[in-house]
Order: C-alpha cells, then sequence, then structure tokens
C-alpha cells in the first residue's frame, strides 16, 4: 500500500472526518505491546545513565569543550547505542520506531548533543542504508555501523537550498569512464562528517522522463577516502555544542555505481523518507527534555525564597508550572501515537509526524525561556545549567524541516483531498444528469456529516471527557468549513497565501492534539478508573481548554474581511521595511548616527572575512 493511499487522521480533519478506528483505542505502552523489546530499551537506557553517573558522560564539560570524546563514543558503542536503528541480521538491535524514540528520549533529556550524534548516526545516515541499501551495501557498511568502528552521516542541506531535496544545487555527471559519478557541489551543517566514515549525500542527475532529459535528486553513499571529497572545516555553534557539524566540498568527486543509494533520479524519495522518521526521534527528544526542564523548575521554585515565601508558591509561577505540564502530557501522547503508527506502518503518518515536531520543538523552546525566566540572574549564567538549556533547545524549531515549512506542508497537504472534492463537484455540477452518481455520493456524504456519522467521535468516552470531546467536534466542522471557504475563495492561488495555509496547519495541529491526549487518558480512566486518573484527567482538562482557545484565536482571524484586512496590514508594512532595509521611523527621543551594518553573505568563508 502506498502512502497516498494509507489513511490520515489529519487529511481527514481538513476534510471534516474523525477516524475513530485510527484514534481510538489509544495504543499500549511499549512494554504491554512489545515486553522483550521493552526489556532492551531499560537495559539501554541503564548503561546510558550508568555512564551519567560515573561521570564518564558530562553535559557541561561536552559544552564547554564542544566535542564528544572518543572514549563516550566508544562506551556508547559498546552499549549498543549506535546499532539502534540497524536489522539484527547486520549485527544491530533492530529496534522498532517506538523502542528507538524512547531511548533517543532519554538520552536527549541528559545532553542534547550526544542525542544529536546518535539521531544522525542512527535515524538519517544508517537508517538510508537500511531503508534503501542493497545487500550488498548492507553487508559492506551496516555491521561496522553497529559495532561503532564509524560513524554515519546524512548529507543533504546546502547553502543555496537548505533541506530542500527537491531543488538541491549538487550536481553528479557520469565519469568518463562510465563506471560511476562525479559529484560536484557544497553541503553544510553536516553532523558527525568529521568522523564519518559513511555518508548518504544526495545530487542532481539526469533522467529521462516521457523522452525528455530532466534533472532529478538521486541518493548515494560516499566515503571521505573518495577522490574528489574534502572536508572544509567546523562551525561553531549557539547551541548543541558538543555535536560537530562540517562543511563538505565534492569537487568532482567520484561515486561508483554500485554506491548508488536506491535508484537513480529518486533520491526524494530517500531524503523524505529519513526525515520522516526522524521528526518522530526529534519530538520524543524534545519531550523527554520537558519532562526533565518540569523537574528543574519545580526544584529551584521550591528552593528559591523571595518576598517571603518560596517562588512556588506564587500563583504566576503556578500558572507557568501548570501550563508546562499539561502540555508535557499532550506532547507525550501525540509521541506515544505517532510511534505506534509508524510501527504499524499501515498508516500515511507524514502529516502527523510534522505536526508532533512542530508542536513538542516549539514546547521544549517555551519550557527553557521559563525555566532561564524563572531562575533570574542564574538563569542567564554559568555554572548553572540553565542557560545550557535554552541553547540547546533552539534547535529544535530548525532541525527536520524548519517549522515554517512544515506548517506549510501540513496545510497545502490536508486542504488537497477537499480541494479535489470540490473541483470535481463543481465539474458535476454541470451535467448533474450525466454525472448523478458522483452528485448522490457527494450530497449522502453531507447527509452522514449532518448525522453525525463522520464528523462526530464515535468511540465511548468518560463523563469527565465528553465537554472537551464536543468542542473537538466542533472545531474539526469549523476547520473543514474553513477549508472549503478558503479554497473557494483562493482556488489556485491558496499555494501562495502562507498566512491562510499556516492559520489552518495551526487549527489542524491544535485539534490533532487534543484528539490524542483525550484518546490517552480515556485509556487510562479504562485500565485503572477515574479516581486513579485524576492528575491525568486535570492536564487533560486544562490543556484542552487551552488549546481550545487559541484554536478560537486562530478561526477569527480567518473570518471574512477581518482576517484578509489584518494580513494586508502586514504585507504593507513588510514591504515598507523591505524598501527601507529595515525601520525606518523616527527614534522616539531623538536621531543619532549608527554604525552600518557589517558585511554579510550566505558563504562562511565570505561572511568571516566580512567581521560580522
Amino acid at each position: 500500500m502506498s502512502a497516498s493511499t494509507k489513511p490520515s487522521v489529519l487529511r481527514g480533519l481538513f476534510a471534516g472526518a474523525i477516524d475513530d478506528d485510527l484514534l481510538f483505542p489509544y495504543p499500549a505502552p511499549l512494554d504491554e505491546r512489545r515486553p522483550d523489546e521493552a526489556h532492551t530499551v531499560l537495559r539501554l537506557v541503564e548503561s546510558f545513565n550508568a555512564m551519567v553517573a560515573s561521570g564518564l558522560i558530562n553535559a557541561r564539560l561536552i559544552d564547554e569543550e564542544e566535542s564528544v570524546p572518543e572514549p563516550v563514543i566508544r562506551a556508547l558503542a559498546e552499549a549498543g547505542l549506535l546499532a539502534l536503528t540497524i536489522p539484527v541480521a547486520y549485527g544491530g538491535l533492530g529496534l522498532s520506531a517506538s523502542a528507538y524514540a524512547r531511548v533517543f528520549g532519554a538520552v536527549a533529556s541528559v545532553d542534547a548533543s550526544l542525542a544529536v550524534l546518535i539521531g544522525v548516526h542512527c535515524g538519517l545516515g544508517a537508517k538510508a542504508v537500511v531503508l534503501f541499501g542493497n545487500e550488498a551495501q548492507k553487508l559492506r557498511y551496516l555491521p561496522a555501523l553497529a559495532r561503532g568502528e564509524t560513524l554515519a552521516a546524512y548529507a543533504l542541506t546546502e547553502p543555496e537550498t537548505g533541506s530542500d531535496a527537491q531543488h538541491i544545487v549538487t550536481q553528479a555527471r557520469r565519469a568518463p569512464d562510465d563506471t560511476g559519478w562525479l559529484l560536484t557541489g557544497r553541503k553544510h551543517w553536516i553532523g558527525n562528517a568529521h568522523r564519518a566514515g559513511v555518508i548518504a549525500t544526495f545530487a542532481q542527475t539526469p533522467v529521462v522522463r516521457d523522452g525528455v532529459t530532466v534533472m532529478r535528486p538521486t541518493a548515494f553513499i560516499i566515503r571521505p577516502d573518495m577522490p574528489g571529497f574534502r572536508l572544509d572545516g567546523t562551525v561553531r555553534k549557539l547551541g548543541i555544542r558538543g555535536s560537530t557539524q562540517a562543511e563538505l566540498v565534492f569537487d568532482d568527486l567520484f561515486v561508483p555505481d554500485d554506491h548508488v543509494l536506491g535508484e537513480v533520479g529518486k533520491g526524494f524519495r530517500v531524503a523524505v523518507h529519513a526525515l520522516n522518521a526522524g521528526r518522530l526521534s526529534l519530538a520524543s527528544g524534545c519531550t523527554s527534555a520537558c519532562k526533565r526542564l518540569l523537574g528543574e523548575f519545580t526544584r529551584y521554585a521550591e528552593a528559591r525564597t523571595q518576598f517571603g515565601g518560596p517562588l512556588a508558591s506564587f500563583e504566576i509561577t503556578q500558572r507557568k508550572m501548570a501550563t508546562m505540564a499539561a502540555e508535557t502530557y499532550a506532547a507525550d501522547a501525540m509521541v506515544g501515537a505517532l510511534a505506534a503508527a509508524l510501527d504499524g506502518d499501515d498508516v500515511d503518518a507524514s502529516l502527523e509526524a510534522a505536526c508532533v515536531k512542530i508542536f513538542a520543538s516549539e514546547l521544549v523552546w517555551r519550557s527553557a525561556d521559563e525555566l532561564v525566566q524563572l531562575a533570574g540572574g542564574r538563569g542567564f549564567v554559568k555554572p548553572w545549567p540553565y542557560e545550557r538549556y535554552l541553547r540547546d533547545a533552539r534547535i529544535n524549531r530548525i532541525f527536520e524541516g524548519a517549522n515554517e515549512v512544515l506548517r506549510l506542508f501540513v496545510g497545502l497537504n490536508g486542504i488537497q483531498e477537499p480541494a479535489a472534492e470540490l473541483k470535481e463537484l463543481a465539474g458535476a455540477l454541470r451535467n448533474p444528469i450525466q454525472h448523478w452518481a458522483l452528485v448522490s455520493e457527494y450530497a449522502v456524504g453531507r447527509v452522514r456529516t449532518a448525522l453525525g456519522r463522520r464528523d462526530r467521535v464515535g468511540a465511548s468516552v468518560h463523563g469527565v471527557l465528553a465537554r472537551h470531546v464536543e468542542f473537538v467536534e466542533k472545531h474539526v466542522a469549523e476547520l473543514a468549513a474553513a477549508t472549503k471557504t478558503l479554497i473557494i475563495a483562493h482556488k489556485q492561488e491558496i499555494i501562495h497565501r502562507q498566512l491562510v495555509v499556516e492559520r489552518l496547519a495551526d487549527m489542524a495541529v491544535e485539534v490533532y492534539a487534543r484528539l490524542v491526549t483525550i484518546s490517552r487518558t480515556q485509556r487510562l480512566i479504562e485500565q485503572n478508573g477515574v479516581e486513579a486518573c485524576a492528575r491525568e484527567v486535570a492536564l487533560t482538562e486544562l490543556f484542552c481548554l487551552q488549546s481550545g482557545r487559541r484554536f478560537r484565536a486562530l478561526r477569527m482571524e480567518l473570518d471574512g474581511d477581518a482576517g484578509d484586512a489584518i494580513d494586508a496590514l502586514r504585507l504593507r508594512i513588510a514591504a515598507t521595511a523591505r524598501a527601507e532595509h529595515g525601520y525606518g521611523s523616527r527614534d522616539a527621543l531623538m536621531d543619532v548616527p549608527v554604525p552600518p551594518l557589517p558585511t554579510w553573505s550566505l558563504t562562511k568563508a565570505e561572511q568571516e572575512r566580512g567581521g560580522a
């Protein structure tokens, strides 16, 4: 079954449908579904925790020295933490998506740099070979990667195009002897690349489509010992300083034919599958970090006394604490649902993965920021770890697809089905007799919606959750109505109305988050009784209330002329800022001369020479 034919909760929501079978019952935890694998996860986490307890892993020193020591990498390899996603047949552990996400989360909650090292190695570089390598490639490279004899890397991002796999600039042409390819281009921000012996990379190759030669991305396995490969230094960063990102140069890099990864011209598929899997682990890491941050928040708030009592006794502190707890509970529910969906592989969870990544990465940033605020001066300086938590959290909104791009991905994919339905129906209505079956089918669908058969949660939920379910149902209908209204209003131009699409995506994220949170709490109530779940019920209630308010604010900005007016105002102000190269209004006190902005460039070397 192809991804396009698999069911998707998110796609259904844009069309006004709530697919109970994909939401209820909430999946059982890993230790119930796969007890043997859960035992492996526990062993791995205990080994990692022992490294922390012994002092071998010291997050502060890793950050200060901007490097992961070799003894740490060797210890990770010996414990099996570099073999997580590699199949057992090739010397790995072959963990499921759920198990890998849980181990990754445990690492990320202690040190983000180590999580990046493992994530790039296991979740991107090695994973690309696991998913798309042929048998010879797997036998050649996976056992060594599983043993940690070398690291894997994933070289997609470029200075000009970022991580847009479809439009990469790096090119590959056939070698003169016709035994392979010559790659020319640059890659940057490539994690592990300074140590990696196996790198999955991408280049545009000529392929014939419908009799015409066009350029399409192809994936390759490359090694640093291949002629034409050059490491052009590493970069210093705001956060995750222990994880090294390198610049790579391909100068007629020769790659033999047997190192093509997958099919020539099908590299986009390789890139998308690897990134989708990475979004689950990143969201798991963010969520696990949020749990740790909440623990740090409560500990500091109880210990710090000011104005006659601990900070924890103040209502503003308690408001922040409660919000962090409720939203972390929702993020955890989303991670669990997504992991189980990816384990089953019978749904298209690409939009769900993007939603969970957006939600969790923005939550960990807010949580780290609130912790810094709570700690005051101590939050801003060393040796307290709070400023490091904030620096490390920032990258998550960029990793695995910038959140702005992912919102457009969710919104534009979500509107496809309603747009196609309306377009097809419009054509049928021009000749209703000839297309009576289609018109009737649409009418029946509308009747089903009116009778509550498609836009209602059919699963039974406890009374304490019923009110929140009703609001979710109402908001699903409003999302579908807004989607259809905007498609009709903007037609093909909707793909260029990013502010509109962004709001639709955010509305879908809020609805999806509430649905899986309710489903999780319902399962817990069924297992343990409502009295035993008072904490989870309260977390669900607070999250649903706050999420509902965010949804209503987004919906109001889409309402008719009001939404168009505010967008037009924003675009007009942005046009002025562009024309004036920044802020053009007079200073409220007095205009004074200021130094010009330093020289700026997209190229690192030129930027450094400019002294910025």
